[in-house]
């Protein structure tokens, strides 16, 4: 389970955290410390890898509460609720599908004709 983080434009740092989960500092780091706050800039992202998944190890449902720890960002709406349902639940249903389907591109019938692209070219 992955959240991730976009830091708008802003001179100033921020700090997100999510209530009762952790995750890698360094996500492809083996044994890298675990943070539960971690601050960003403007323009930086935060690939929040949770360790355990939603729930954390234990996967405890409940709601708990994502924001930036910085008072006028919170006080400013930058907060809200991430809700971890039971495994087998099934209130909330994936989108489908998961997958964009492919799309191909048809050959004209008939003969190409090559366009000049500058003004020299053109007779």
């Amino acid at each position: 389970m992955a959240v991730h983080v976009l830091g708008a434009f802003s001179e100033q740092v921020q700090l997100f955290t999510i209530d009762g989960h952790e995750w890698p500092h360094e996500p492809y780091m083996q044994g890298a410390d675990q943070v539960s706050t971690m601050e960003f800039g403007g323009s930086e992202i935060i690939n929040a890898y949770l360790t355990g998944g939603a729930g954390g190890p234990n996967k405890i449902v409940g709601d708990y509460l994502w924001k930036n720890q910085r008072p006028a960002f919170a006080n400013a709406g930058q907060w809200g609720l991430f809700k971890v349902l039971p495994v087998d639940d099934q209130r909330i249903k994936p989108l489908m599908p998961q997958v964009p389907p492919t799309r191909t591109a048809e050959q004209p019938s008939g003969k190409a004709k090559a366009s000049p692209t500058s003004l020299k070219n053109k007779k």
